[in-house]
Protein backbone atom coordinates (compact mmCIF):
# COMPACT_ATOMS: atom_id res chain seq x y z
CA UNK A 1 0.00 0.00 0.00
CA UNK A 2 2.82 2.42 0.99
CA UNK A 3 4.68 1.60 -2.21
CA UNK A 4 1.62 2.52 -4.28
CA UNK A 5 1.30 5.90 -2.47
CA UNK A 6 4.97 6.77 -3.13
CA UNK A 7 4.56 5.97 -6.77
CA UNK A 8 1.38 8.11 -6.94
CA UNK A 9 3.07 11.38 -5.76
CA UNK A 10 5.27 12.02 -8.81
CA UNK A 11 2.34 11.28 -11.04
CA UNK A 12 0.17 13.87 -9.19
CA UNK A 13 2.90 16.51 -9.39
CA UNK A 14 3.34 15.95 -13.08
CA UNK A 15 -0.41 16.18 -13.66
CA UNK A 16 -0.66 19.42 -11.60
CA UNK A 17 2.24 21.00 -13.51
CA UNK A 18 0.61 20.03 -16.77
CA UNK A 19 -2.64 21.66 -15.67
CA UNK A 20 -0.78 24.90 -14.79
CA UNK A 21 0.96 24.95 -18.14
CA UNK A 22 -2.34 24.42 -19.87
CA UNK A 23 -3.96 27.26 -17.90
CA UNK A 24 -0.98 29.58 -18.54
CA UNK A 25 -1.05 28.80 -22.24
CA UNK A 26 -4.77 29.50 -22.37
CA UNK A 27 -4.33 32.73 -20.36
CA UNK A 28 -1.55 33.93 -22.64
CA UNK A 29 -3.58 33.12 -25.71
CA UNK A 30 -6.54 35.09 -24.37
CA UNK A 31 -4.39 38.13 -23.51
CA UNK A 32 -1.95 37.91 -26.38
CA UNK A 33 -0.18 41.34 -26.64
CA UNK A 34 -2.58 42.71 -24.06
CA UNK A 35 -2.31 43.69 -20.41
CA UNK A 36 -3.05 40.90 -17.94
CA UNK A 37 -5.88 41.26 -15.39
CA UNK A 38 -5.14 43.21 -12.19
CA UNK A 39 -2.58 45.52 -13.83
CA UNK A 40 -3.09 49.31 -13.57
CA UNK A 41 -1.05 51.94 -15.36
CA UNK A 42 -0.59 55.36 -13.67
CA UNK A 43 -3.83 54.77 -11.74
CA UNK A 44 -5.81 53.47 -14.76
CA UNK A 45 -7.12 49.86 -14.93
CA UNK A 46 -5.56 48.54 -18.13
CA UNK A 47 -6.78 44.91 -18.18
CA UNK A 48 -7.12 43.61 -21.73
CA UNK A 49 -5.71 46.73 -23.39
CA UNK A 50 -3.02 46.52 -26.01
CA UNK A 51 0.01 48.82 -26.04
CA UNK A 52 -1.54 51.40 -28.36
CA UNK A 53 -4.67 51.65 -26.23
CA UNK A 54 -2.56 52.16 -23.07
CA UNK A 55 -0.47 54.83 -24.78
CA UNK A 56 -3.54 56.70 -25.96
CA UNK A 57 -5.08 56.81 -22.48
CA UNK A 58 -1.74 57.92 -20.96
CA UNK A 59 -1.35 60.70 -23.49
CA UNK A 60 -4.77 62.05 -22.57
CA UNK A 61 -3.90 61.90 -18.89
CA UNK A 62 -0.50 63.53 -19.36
CA UNK A 63 -2.15 66.56 -20.96
CA UNK A 64 -3.48 67.38 -17.50
CA UNK A 65 0.03 67.15 -16.02
CA UNK A 66 1.49 70.30 -17.58
CA UNK A 67 1.33 72.03 -14.20
CA UNK A 68 1.80 70.85 -10.64
CA UNK A 69 -0.46 72.63 -8.16
CA UNK A 70 0.78 72.93 -4.56
CA UNK A 71 -1.59 74.12 -1.84
CA UNK A 72 -1.45 75.18 1.80
CA UNK A 73 -4.76 76.36 3.24
CA UNK A 74 -6.20 78.91 0.82
CA UNK A 75 -2.81 79.59 -0.80
CA UNK A 76 -1.53 77.79 -3.85
CA UNK A 77 1.56 77.71 -6.07
CA UNK A 78 2.17 76.27 -9.52
CA UNK A 79 5.23 74.56 -10.99
CA UNK A 80 5.00 74.37 -14.77
CA UNK A 81 6.31 71.40 -16.71
CA UNK A 82 8.57 73.76 -18.61
CA UNK A 83 9.97 75.15 -15.35
CA UNK A 84 11.57 71.82 -14.53
CA UNK A 85 11.83 70.31 -18.06
CA UNK A 86 9.24 67.66 -17.13
CA UNK A 87 8.70 64.92 -19.75
CA UNK A 88 6.50 61.79 -19.73
CA UNK A 89 7.19 58.66 -21.80
CA UNK A 90 3.84 56.89 -22.54
CA UNK A 91 5.41 54.29 -24.89
CA UNK A 92 7.88 53.14 -22.24
CA UNK A 93 5.15 53.10 -19.58
CA UNK A 94 2.82 51.04 -21.84
CA UNK A 95 5.67 48.65 -22.67
CA UNK A 96 6.29 48.09 -18.95
CA UNK A 97 2.57 47.24 -18.45
CA UNK A 98 2.52 44.76 -21.36
CA UNK A 99 5.66 43.04 -20.00
CA UNK A 100 4.07 42.17 -16.63
CA UNK A 101 3.93 38.32 -16.61
CA UNK A 102 6.00 38.04 -19.79
CA UNK A 103 9.60 38.46 -18.63
CA UNK A 104 11.84 36.07 -16.72
CA UNK A 105 11.63 32.33 -16.22
CA UNK A 106 8.44 30.34 -16.04
CA UNK A 107 8.15 30.57 -12.25
CA UNK A 108 8.62 34.34 -12.31
CA UNK A 109 5.98 34.84 -15.00
CA UNK A 110 3.43 32.65 -13.25
CA UNK A 111 4.07 34.45 -9.94
CA UNK A 112 3.62 37.91 -11.51
CA UNK A 113 0.38 36.93 -13.24
CA UNK A 114 -1.23 35.44 -10.12
CA UNK A 115 0.01 38.30 -7.83
CA UNK A 116 -1.50 40.85 -10.19
CA UNK A 117 -4.74 38.91 -10.29
CA UNK A 118 -4.92 38.53 -6.52
CA UNK A 119 -3.41 41.84 -5.21
CA UNK A 120 -3.26 44.13 -8.21
CA UNK A 121 -0.14 45.54 -9.82
CA UNK A 122 0.54 49.28 -10.32
CA UNK A 123 2.87 50.35 -13.13
CA UNK A 124 4.24 53.86 -12.49
CA UNK A 125 4.50 56.48 -15.16
CA UNK A 126 7.94 56.82 -16.69
CA UNK A 127 9.04 60.46 -16.58
CA UNK A 128 12.10 62.71 -16.23
CA UNK A 129 12.88 66.29 -15.15
CA UNK A 130 15.89 68.54 -14.49
CA UNK A 131 16.90 67.79 -10.89
CA UNK A 132 18.57 71.19 -10.29
CA UNK A 133 15.57 73.12 -11.63
CA UNK A 134 13.21 70.91 -9.62
CA UNK A 135 15.12 71.59 -6.36
CA UNK A 136 15.23 75.31 -7.10
CA UNK A 137 11.48 75.46 -7.76
CA UNK A 138 10.75 73.66 -4.48
CA UNK A 139 13.20 75.95 -2.62
CA UNK A 140 11.58 79.11 -4.03
CA UNK A 141 8.16 78.03 -2.78
CA UNK A 142 9.58 77.06 0.62
CA UNK A 143 11.20 80.47 1.04
CA UNK A 144 7.80 82.15 0.62
CA UNK A 145 6.31 80.04 3.40
CA UNK A 146 9.16 79.63 5.87
CA UNK A 147 8.87 81.87 8.92
CA UNK A 148 11.76 81.63 11.38
CA UNK A 149 10.87 81.16 14.99
CA UNK A 150 11.69 84.05 17.32
CA UNK A 151 13.78 82.64 20.11
CA UNK A 152 12.88 83.50 23.71
CA UNK A 153 15.12 86.23 25.09
CA UNK A 154 16.04 87.67 28.46
CA UNK A 155 15.88 91.48 28.38
CA UNK A 156 17.62 93.39 31.22
CA UNK A 157 16.39 96.87 32.08
CA UNK A 158 17.95 99.53 29.85
CA UNK A 159 18.97 101.77 32.76
CA UNK A 160 20.27 99.00 35.01
CA UNK A 161 18.62 98.16 38.29
CA UNK A 162 17.02 94.84 39.08
CA UNK A 163 14.21 94.97 36.54
CA UNK A 164 14.16 92.24 33.91
CA UNK A 165 11.72 90.81 31.40
CA UNK A 166 11.59 87.68 29.29
CA UNK A 167 10.29 87.60 25.74
CA UNK A 168 8.56 84.20 25.28
CA UNK A 169 9.41 84.11 21.59
CA UNK A 170 7.13 83.25 18.67
CA UNK A 171 6.48 80.00 16.82
CA UNK A 172 7.59 79.68 13.24
CA UNK A 173 7.05 77.29 10.36
CA UNK A 174 9.07 75.72 7.57
CA UNK A 175 8.39 73.52 4.58
CA UNK A 176 9.79 70.01 4.81
CA UNK A 177 11.48 70.13 1.41
CA UNK A 178 12.51 66.46 1.42
CA UNK A 179 8.98 65.29 2.13
CA UNK A 180 7.57 67.73 -0.45
CA UNK A 181 9.94 66.31 -3.05
CA UNK A 182 8.74 62.80 -2.23
CA UNK A 183 5.08 63.84 -2.57
CA UNK A 184 5.66 65.47 -5.94
CA UNK A 185 7.46 62.37 -7.24
CA UNK A 186 4.62 60.18 -6.00
CA UNK A 187 2.08 62.33 -7.88
CA UNK A 188 4.19 62.21 -11.04
CA UNK A 189 4.55 58.44 -10.80
CA UNK A 190 0.79 58.10 -10.73
CA UNK A 191 0.21 60.95 -13.20
CA UNK A 192 -2.00 62.36 -10.48
CA UNK A 193 -3.12 65.88 -11.34
CA UNK A 194 -4.74 66.54 -7.96
CA UNK A 195 -3.33 69.44 -5.83
CA UNK A 196 -0.37 68.51 -3.60
CA UNK A 197 -0.59 69.51 0.05
CA UNK A 198 2.56 71.24 1.27
CA UNK A 199 4.09 69.46 4.30
CA UNK A 200 4.70 72.26 6.83
CA UNK A 201 6.49 71.74 10.13
CA UNK A 202 5.60 74.02 13.02
CA UNK A 203 8.62 75.39 14.90
CA UNK A 204 7.82 75.73 18.59
CA UNK A 205 10.29 77.77 20.66
CA UNK A 206 7.56 79.78 22.32
CA UNK A 207 7.56 79.47 26.09
CA UNK A 208 4.47 78.88 28.15
CA UNK A 209 3.49 81.49 30.72
CA UNK A 210 4.90 79.24 33.46
CA UNK A 211 8.22 78.79 31.62
CA UNK A 212 8.46 82.54 30.97
CA UNK A 213 8.02 83.40 34.64
CA UNK A 214 10.47 80.70 35.70
CA UNK A 215 13.08 82.10 33.30
CA UNK A 216 12.49 85.64 34.62
CA UNK A 217 12.99 84.53 38.23
CA UNK A 218 16.21 82.71 37.32
CA UNK A 219 17.48 85.77 35.46
CA UNK A 220 16.74 88.00 38.48
CA UNK A 221 18.84 85.72 40.68
CA UNK A 222 21.77 86.06 38.26
CA UNK A 223 21.71 89.85 37.92
CA UNK A 224 24.86 91.41 39.35
CA UNK A 225 26.61 88.04 39.63
CA UNK A 226 29.87 87.14 37.93
CA UNK A 227 32.27 84.24 37.80
CA UNK A 228 36.02 84.87 37.78
CA UNK A 229 38.24 82.38 35.99
CA UNK A 230 41.91 82.24 36.97
CA UNK A 231 44.93 80.57 35.41
CA UNK A 232 47.77 80.41 37.91
CA UNK A 233 50.39 79.39 35.33
CA UNK A 234 50.07 82.63 33.36
CA UNK A 235 48.52 84.96 35.99
CA UNK A 236 45.66 85.55 33.55
CA UNK A 237 42.03 85.90 34.53
CA UNK A 238 38.70 86.20 32.77
CA UNK A 239 35.17 87.13 33.82
CA UNK A 240 31.82 85.58 33.00
CA UNK A 241 29.41 88.47 33.51
CA UNK A 242 25.73 88.28 34.34
CA UNK A 243 24.86 89.37 30.79
CA UNK A 244 26.79 86.41 29.40
CA UNK A 245 25.16 84.07 31.92
CA UNK A 246 21.72 85.15 30.73
CA UNK A 247 22.53 84.16 27.14
CA UNK A 248 23.50 80.68 28.36
CA UNK A 249 20.24 79.99 30.19
CA UNK A 250 17.95 77.26 28.91
CA UNK A 251 14.84 79.41 29.10
CA UNK A 252 12.53 76.45 28.71
CA UNK A 253 13.89 74.63 31.75
CA UNK A 254 16.26 74.92 34.66
CA UNK A 255 19.53 74.05 32.92
CA UNK A 256 22.08 75.66 30.65
CA UNK A 257 22.78 75.64 26.92
CA UNK A 258 25.96 73.57 26.90
CA UNK A 259 26.52 74.19 23.20
CA UNK A 260 26.87 77.94 23.82
CA UNK A 261 29.13 77.32 26.83
CA UNK A 262 31.20 74.99 24.66
CA UNK A 263 31.73 77.71 22.02
CA UNK A 264 32.92 80.14 24.71
CA UNK A 265 35.25 77.55 26.27
CA UNK A 266 36.75 76.86 22.85
CA UNK A 267 37.50 80.56 22.37
CA UNK A 268 39.05 80.64 25.84
CA UNK A 269 41.19 77.62 24.98
CA UNK A 270 42.51 79.28 21.82
CA UNK A 271 44.00 82.05 23.97
CA UNK A 272 45.61 79.56 26.39
CA UNK A 273 46.60 76.42 24.52
CA UNK A 274 50.26 76.21 23.59
CA UNK A 275 52.54 73.31 22.61
CA UNK A 276 55.46 72.33 24.79
CA UNK A 277 58.68 74.15 23.82
CA UNK A 278 61.93 72.22 23.70
CA UNK A 279 65.05 73.94 24.98
CA UNK A 280 67.58 75.00 22.35
CA UNK A 281 71.15 76.23 22.70
CA UNK A 282 73.70 77.11 20.03
CA UNK A 283 77.13 78.78 20.17
CA UNK A 284 78.79 80.82 17.44
CA UNK A 285 82.50 81.16 16.81
CA UNK A 286 82.80 84.37 18.85
CA UNK A 287 81.81 82.48 21.98
CA UNK A 288 78.40 84.17 22.18
CA UNK A 289 75.20 82.18 22.29
CA UNK A 290 73.43 82.57 18.98
CA UNK A 291 70.25 80.85 20.09
CA UNK A 292 68.84 79.98 23.48
CA UNK A 293 65.34 78.98 24.43
CA UNK A 294 64.52 77.48 27.80
CA UNK A 295 62.12 74.58 27.91
CA UNK A 296 58.52 75.51 28.52
CA UNK A 297 55.62 73.28 29.49
CA UNK A 298 52.75 73.05 27.06
CA UNK A 299 49.24 73.96 28.21
CA UNK A 300 45.92 72.62 27.04
CA UNK A 301 42.49 73.54 28.37
CA UNK A 302 40.47 70.46 29.32
CA UNK A 303 37.32 71.36 27.40
CA UNK A 304 34.77 68.89 28.74
CA UNK A 305 35.85 69.41 32.33
CA UNK A 306 35.63 73.20 31.93
CA UNK A 307 32.14 73.01 30.42
CA UNK A 308 30.96 70.89 33.36
CA UNK A 309 32.67 73.12 35.94
CA UNK A 310 31.16 76.27 34.44
CA UNK A 311 27.68 74.70 34.35
CA UNK A 312 28.01 73.66 38.03
CA UNK A 313 29.23 77.11 39.03
CA UNK A 314 26.41 78.78 37.10
CA UNK A 315 23.90 76.67 39.01
CA UNK A 316 25.55 77.65 42.28
CA UNK A 317 25.48 81.33 41.30
CA UNK A 318 21.69 81.20 41.36
CA UNK A 319 21.71 80.45 45.10
CA UNK A 320 24.70 82.38 46.53
CA UNK A 321 25.50 86.09 46.53
CA UNK A 322 29.29 86.11 46.66
CA UNK A 323 31.45 86.16 43.55
CA UNK A 324 32.40 82.69 42.34
CA UNK A 325 36.04 81.92 41.47
CA UNK A 326 36.92 79.08 39.17
CA UNK A 327 40.37 77.73 38.26
CA UNK A 328 40.81 77.01 34.56
CA UNK A 329 41.17 73.25 34.13
CA UNK A 330 44.34 72.58 32.17
CA UNK A 331 46.73 69.75 31.53
CA UNK A 332 50.46 70.28 31.14
CA UNK A 333 52.67 68.56 28.60
CA UNK A 334 56.37 68.27 29.15
CA UNK A 335 58.94 69.12 26.45
CA UNK A 336 61.17 66.39 25.11
CA UNK A 337 64.38 68.39 25.70
CA UNK A 338 65.31 70.48 28.79
CA UNK A 339 67.98 73.18 29.08
CA UNK A 340 70.00 71.05 31.50
CA UNK A 341 70.34 68.37 28.81
CA UNK A 342 71.82 70.60 26.10
CA UNK A 343 74.48 72.65 27.93
CA UNK A 344 76.83 72.19 30.88
CA UNK A 345 77.15 75.91 31.69
CA UNK A 346 74.44 75.98 34.34
CA UNK A 347 72.02 77.90 32.11
CA UNK A 348 68.62 76.49 32.93
CA UNK A 349 66.10 79.17 33.86
CA UNK A 350 65.34 82.88 33.90
CA UNK A 351 66.75 84.61 36.99
CA UNK A 352 65.89 88.23 36.16
CA UNK A 353 64.04 90.44 33.68
CA UNK A 354 63.96 94.20 33.02
CA UNK A 355 61.79 96.23 30.66
CA UNK A 356 61.44 99.68 29.10
CA UNK A 357 59.44 101.41 26.35
CA UNK A 358 60.62 103.94 23.78
CA UNK A 359 57.39 105.29 22.27
CA UNK A 360 58.01 108.72 20.74
CA UNK A 361 61.69 108.12 19.96
CA UNK A 362 63.06 109.46 16.70
CA UNK A 363 64.30 107.02 14.05
CA UNK A 364 68.02 107.44 14.78
CA UNK A 365 67.51 106.91 18.51
CA UNK A 366 65.61 103.68 17.84
CA UNK A 367 68.37 102.53 15.48
CA UNK A 368 71.09 103.11 18.09
CA UNK A 369 69.05 101.49 20.84
CA UNK A 370 68.55 98.33 18.80
CA UNK A 371 72.20 98.22 17.71
CA UNK A 372 73.47 98.27 21.29
CA UNK A 373 70.78 95.82 22.46
CA UNK A 374 71.76 93.37 19.71
CA UNK A 375 75.40 93.48 20.87
CA UNK A 376 74.31 92.28 24.31
CA UNK A 377 72.13 89.45 23.00
CA UNK A 378 73.77 86.07 23.69
CA UNK A 379 76.58 87.41 25.90
CA UNK A 380 77.86 84.88 28.46
CA UNK A 381 79.19 85.99 31.83
CA UNK A 382 81.42 83.41 33.51
CA UNK A 383 81.19 82.59 37.24
CA UNK A 384 83.04 85.31 39.20
CA UNK A 385 83.31 87.59 36.13
CA UNK A 386 82.52 91.33 36.33
CA UNK A 387 80.40 92.50 33.44
CA UNK A 388 81.16 95.96 32.01
CA UNK A 389 78.58 97.59 29.75
CA UNK A 390 81.11 99.87 28.04
CA UNK A 391 83.58 97.06 27.46
CA UNK A 392 80.95 94.70 26.08
CA UNK A 393 79.22 97.17 23.78
CA UNK A 394 82.48 98.78 22.70
CA UNK A 395 83.09 102.16 21.11
CA UNK A 396 79.94 104.14 20.41
CA UNK A 397 80.56 106.44 17.46
CA UNK A 398 79.79 107.02 13.83
CA UNK A 399 82.84 104.89 13.00
CA UNK A 400 81.21 101.84 14.63
CA UNK A 401 77.88 102.37 12.90
CA UNK A 402 75.92 104.55 15.33
CA UNK A 403 73.80 107.45 14.14
CA UNK A 404 73.46 110.97 15.44
CA UNK A 405 70.61 111.46 17.93
CA UNK A 406 69.95 113.71 20.87
CA UNK A 407 71.87 113.01 24.08
CA UNK A 408 72.22 114.74 27.44
CA UNK A 409 75.76 116.06 27.85
CA UNK A 410 77.09 118.69 30.20
CA UNK A 411 73.60 119.91 31.04
CA UNK A 412 72.45 120.28 27.43
CA UNK A 413 70.47 118.31 24.85
CA UNK A 414 72.73 118.02 21.82
CA UNK A 415 73.13 115.87 18.75
CA UNK A 416 75.66 113.16 19.48
CA UNK A 417 76.61 109.69 18.28
CA UNK A 418 74.72 106.89 20.01
CA UNK A 419 71.73 108.73 21.46
CA UNK A 420 69.42 106.06 22.89
CA UNK A 421 72.12 103.71 24.22
CA UNK A 422 71.40 104.81 27.79
CA UNK A 423 67.96 103.19 27.48
CA UNK A 424 69.77 99.90 26.89
CA UNK A 425 71.89 100.27 30.04
CA UNK A 426 68.80 101.33 32.02
CA UNK A 427 66.88 98.25 30.90
CA UNK A 428 69.78 95.94 31.77
CA UNK A 429 70.11 97.62 35.19
CA UNK A 430 66.49 96.68 35.91
CA UNK A 431 67.09 93.06 34.92
CA UNK A 432 70.13 92.84 37.23
CA UNK A 433 68.13 94.38 40.09
CA UNK A 434 65.49 91.66 39.64
CA UNK A 435 68.13 88.88 39.50
CA UNK A 436 69.85 89.92 42.73
CA UNK A 437 73.35 89.89 41.19
CA UNK A 438 75.81 92.32 42.91
CA UNK A 439 75.97 95.75 41.20
CA UNK A 440 79.44 97.34 41.25
CA UNK A 441 78.81 100.56 39.34
CA UNK A 442 75.67 102.50 38.50
CA UNK A 443 75.20 106.24 37.84
CA UNK A 444 71.79 107.90 37.51
CA UNK A 445 71.00 110.35 34.73
CA UNK A 446 71.39 114.05 35.42
CA UNK A 447 67.73 114.59 34.51
CA UNK A 448 64.55 112.59 34.72
CA UNK A 449 63.83 111.00 31.33
CA UNK A 450 60.23 110.31 30.34
CA UNK A 451 61.05 107.01 28.58
CA UNK A 452 62.28 105.52 31.85
CA UNK A 453 59.17 106.29 33.87
CA UNK A 454 56.73 104.30 31.70
CA UNK A 455 55.40 101.49 33.91
CA UNK A 456 58.32 102.07 36.33
CA UNK A 457 58.90 104.37 39.27
CA UNK A 458 61.33 107.26 39.00
CA UNK A 459 64.93 106.36 39.83
CA UNK A 460 65.27 103.00 38.08
CA UNK A 461 67.76 104.17 35.45
CA UNK A 462 71.49 103.88 34.70
CA UNK A 463 73.43 106.16 32.38
CA UNK A 464 76.61 105.24 30.46
CA UNK A 465 79.17 107.23 28.52
CA UNK A 466 82.61 106.20 27.37
CA UNK A 467 84.99 105.87 29.03
CA UNK A 468 82.81 106.56 32.08
CA UNK A 469 80.36 106.37 33.70
CA UNK A 470 79.89 102.61 33.21
CA UNK A 471 77.39 100.05 34.40
CA UNK A 472 78.93 96.96 36.01
CA UNK A 473 77.72 93.89 37.88
CA UNK A 474 79.21 90.59 39.04
CA UNK A 475 78.15 87.03 38.36
CA UNK A 476 78.51 85.52 41.84
CA UNK A 477 76.64 82.31 40.95
CA UNK A 478 78.41 78.97 40.34
CA UNK A 479 77.21 78.84 36.72
CA UNK A 480 77.29 81.09 33.69
CA UNK A 481 74.79 83.92 33.20
CA UNK A 482 73.34 84.50 29.74
CA UNK A 483 71.90 87.84 28.52
CA UNK A 484 68.96 87.56 26.13
CA UNK A 485 67.50 90.58 24.28
CA UNK A 486 63.77 90.95 23.62
CA UNK A 487 63.02 93.69 21.10
CA UNK A 488 59.67 94.66 19.55
CA UNK A 489 59.82 97.78 17.40
CA UNK A 490 56.07 97.73 16.67
CA UNK A 491 55.29 97.97 20.39
CA UNK A 492 58.34 100.18 21.05
CA UNK A 493 59.45 97.65 23.67
CA UNK A 494 62.81 96.47 24.96
CA UNK A 495 63.58 93.83 27.59
CA UNK A 496 66.57 91.87 28.85
CA UNK A 497 66.26 88.40 30.31
CA UNK A 498 69.05 86.93 32.40
CA UNK A 499 69.34 83.14 32.42
CA UNK A 500 71.36 80.93 34.73
CA UNK A 501 70.66 78.65 37.66
CA UNK A 502 68.58 79.99 40.51
CA UNK A 503 70.17 79.50 43.92
CA UNK A 504 67.02 80.60 45.73
CA UNK A 505 67.95 84.25 46.16
CA UNK A 506 65.13 86.80 46.20
CA UNK A 507 65.36 90.51 45.40
CA UNK A 508 63.12 93.06 47.12
CA UNK A 509 62.86 96.63 45.81
CA UNK A 510 61.18 99.32 47.86
CA UNK A 511 58.93 102.09 46.67
CA UNK A 512 60.90 105.11 45.50
CA UNK A 513 61.17 108.04 47.93
CA UNK A 514 61.11 111.53 46.36
CA UNK A 515 62.00 114.88 48.01
CA UNK A 516 63.33 118.42 47.27
CA UNK A 517 61.16 118.74 44.18
CA UNK A 518 61.90 121.74 41.89
CA UNK A 519 59.86 123.13 38.97
CA UNK A 520 61.03 122.64 35.34
CA UNK A 521 62.44 125.49 33.22
CA UNK A 522 60.52 126.91 30.23
CA UNK A 523 60.09 124.74 27.12
CA UNK A 524 63.10 124.35 24.81
CA UNK A 525 62.90 124.30 20.99
CA UNK A 526 65.85 122.92 19.00
CA UNK A 527 66.30 123.30 15.25
CA UNK A 528 66.52 119.88 13.56
CA UNK A 529 67.89 119.72 9.98
CA UNK A 530 66.50 116.18 9.51
CA UNK A 531 62.86 117.27 9.90
CA UNK A 532 60.91 119.26 7.25
CA UNK A 533 60.08 122.87 7.90
CA UNK A 534 56.91 123.24 9.95
CA UNK A 535 57.14 119.87 11.69
CA UNK A 536 57.62 119.86 15.46
CA UNK A 537 58.43 116.71 17.44
CA UNK A 538 58.56 116.56 21.22
CA UNK A 539 61.50 114.49 22.47
CA UNK A 540 61.41 115.30 26.18
CA UNK A 541 58.58 116.11 28.50
CA UNK A 542 58.69 118.49 31.39
CA UNK A 543 60.18 116.93 34.47
CA UNK A 544 60.53 118.30 37.90
CA UNK A 545 63.86 118.17 39.59
CA UNK A 546 64.06 115.97 42.67
CA UNK A 547 66.11 113.72 44.83
CA UNK A 548 65.12 110.05 44.71
CA UNK A 549 66.13 106.93 46.58
CA UNK A 550 64.99 103.31 46.71
CA UNK A 551 66.20 100.35 48.76
CA UNK A 552 67.38 97.04 47.35
CA UNK A 553 67.66 93.91 49.44
CA UNK A 554 68.71 90.45 48.26
CA UNK A 555 68.25 87.44 50.53
CA UNK A 556 68.91 83.72 50.31
CA UNK A 557 66.92 82.03 52.99
CA UNK A 558 67.92 83.81 56.22
CA UNK A 559 71.16 85.17 54.70
CA UNK A 560 71.28 88.77 53.41
CA UNK A 561 73.43 88.89 50.26
CA UNK A 562 72.90 92.55 49.30
CA UNK A 563 71.40 95.51 51.11
CA UNK A 564 71.89 99.01 49.74
CA UNK A 565 70.15 102.22 48.75
CA UNK A 566 70.38 103.67 45.24
CA UNK A 567 70.32 107.47 45.09
CA UNK A 568 69.51 109.77 42.17
CA UNK A 569 69.86 113.56 42.13
CA UNK A 570 67.85 114.89 39.19
CA UNK A 571 67.98 118.49 38.07
CA UNK A 572 64.72 120.02 36.87
CA UNK A 573 64.18 119.33 33.18
CA UNK A 574 62.42 121.33 30.51
CA UNK A 575 60.20 120.07 27.71
CA UNK A 576 62.24 119.74 24.53
CA UNK A 577 60.84 120.07 21.01
CA UNK A 578 62.59 119.43 17.71
CA UNK A 579 61.67 122.06 15.13
CA UNK A 580 62.19 121.12 11.48
CA UNK A 581 64.53 123.24 9.31
CA UNK A 582 64.92 120.96 6.29
CA UNK A 583 63.71 122.51 3.03
CA UNK A 584 62.68 120.03 0.33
Amino acid sequence: MMKRLKQAKPVAIILSFAVLLSLLAGWQAKYRNRVFPGVSVAGIKAEGMDKNEVEKILQEKYKKMQTLKLVSGTNHWVIGAGDIDLKFYPDETAEAAINIGRKGNLKTRITEIFNALRNGKQVNAVYSFDEAKFNEAVSVIAQQINIPAQEPEVIPAMQGGNQISVSPGENGQEVNENLLGQRIRWHLSGADSQPIELPITLLRPKLTAKQTENARQRALRLLGKKIKLELEETSQNWEITDILMLTWMDLGGDGWLEQKISVWVEELALSIDRPAQNASFRFVESGKVEEFKPEKDGLRVMREEMINKIAETLKKSETVNEEQTLAVAIEKTKPDVSAGEINDLGIKEMIGRGESWFTGSITNRIYNLKRAADLLNGVLIAPGETFSFNKTVGEISAATGYKSAYIIKEGKTILGDGGGVCQVSTTLFRAVLASGLPIEERVAHAYRVSYYEVNYQVGYDATVFQPSPDFKFVNDTPGYVLIQTVYDEAKKYLAFELYGTSDGRKAEISKARVWEVTAPPPDLYIDDPTLPVGKVVQTEHKAWGSKVAFDWKVTKGEEVLQERTFYSNYRSWQAVYLRGTKVN
